[in-house]
């Protein structure tokens, strides 16, 4: 035997003998060229498993040179073994392509199912609708594919099918943008109402507004319990409010110097109770008036004793109201008689 013939008899037994086999990530989830992609778990390959060849360039007339087996879905990638035909001259050819990194690619056809341009699937450079469910026809090897893992989309007849562009005609880059924009104003927007709310409630300063407005649109419900929790401190006047109370009072009640400074801190920590206290204290001049009228009283008992409300009226009227504060059954009886003496009279009025 001449030994070219021996070589090429050791040639073609090392080839059998050699298992040509090449593990390829056949397709992702990826946007291809054309502007789509499809969801790897919604890819139906049991059909395909029943005849799982491999053509070349997705050239169904021509024989296979291998066939798929091993399939599997991992993290939005099928994945699958190509075992080459080491009978098909053809087929180790291209084996040693693969191996030897002249050719890296493959590409499937697939069957459209079910589209979707629901937003939730859609990536950025998208132009069509999201494949959510197909059928697997077969995977070719390729020379150029349409993306790094290709897909060939096939109608069920095997001709090409052509994807329609997404509704509004827009690219996924610019209506994601659009989303992201409208939520950051969403949240600023909720952001700068909360904390309105809680700066009329006088539980946020001006100083601190802005950086409770970017803390809120990062954490809402944070600084959210965190103003809830702020207590609004006491509205207290001023030094000048005060002392302008209590000296409108101090006169009239002939309060001390002690007292005056007493009143005028009462004011500044609560206003509204200080003023309620002076003006519900009786005045010098009547307290003064009362006091005269019981020592006169006391010393001409005889005389004020047989006074009547008119002779009060005229000749000691302080000490008529404080009768009216301090003594109003008396008081009420001197004037009951009084009008009735006046309508003896032909007056009528009406008591105050």
């Amino acid at each position: 035997m001449k030994l070219a013939t021996i070589q090429l008899c050791l040639k073609i037994y090392l080839q059998m003998a050699e298992i040509l086999e090449m593990d390829f990530v056949i397709v992702d989830e990826t946007v291809n060229r054309y502007g789509w992609r499809l969801l790897i778990d919604g890819i139906d390959t049991s059909g395909f498993m029943e005849n799982p060849v491999c053509p070349v360039q997705h050239n169904t007339y021509e024989a296979s040179i291998g066939k798929w087996k091993n399939f599997r879905k991992d993290n939005g990638r099928l994945i699958g073994t190509l075992e080459f035909d080491p009978e098909d001259e053809q087929a180790v050819k291209l084996y040693r392509k693969y191996k030897n990194g002249y050719m890296n690619a493959v590409s499937v056809s697939i069957i459209s199912i079910e589209e979707s341009e629901d937003p939730i699937y859609l990536l950025p450079g998208q132009k069509y609708p999201t494949i959510t469910k197909s059928e697997l026809l077969e995977v070719s090897v390729v020379t150029v594919p349409g993306q790094k893992n290709s897909v060939k989309l096939c109608k069920p007849d095997g001709s090409d099918y052509r994807l329609s562009l997404i509704t509004k005609h827009t690219t996924m880059t610019e209506n994601v943008e659009k989303l992201k924009q409208e939520l950051e104003q969403a949240r600023r927007l909720n952001a700068e109402n909360m904390i309105k709310l809680h700066k009329a409630r006088g539980v946020v300063s001006d100083a601190e507004t802005e950086e409770l407005v970017a803390l809120a649109q990062l954490d809402y419900d944070r600084v959210s319990r965190l103003l809830d929790a702020r207590q609004p401190a006491q509205n207290k006047p001023g030094e000048n409010l005060a002392k302008q109370l209590v000296a409108l009072h101090a006169s009239r009640l002939g309060l001390t110097p002690d007292e005056i400074a007493m009143y005028e801190k009462a004011a500044q920590t609560d206003y509204e109770a200080t003023r309620k206290a002076l003006e519900a204290r009786k005045g010098k001049e009547v307290i003064d008036a009362f006091v005269s009228g019981m020592q006169t009283s006391e010393n001409k008992t005889d005389d004020r004793s047989k006074w009547t409300f008119l002779d009060y009226y005229k000749n000691d009227p302080l000490a008529l109201e404080a009768m009216a504060q301090n003594e109003p059954e008396r008081f009420k009886r001197l004037e009951a008689e009084f009008l009735n003496e006046s309508k003896k009279m032909g007056c009528y009025t009406t008591p105050a």
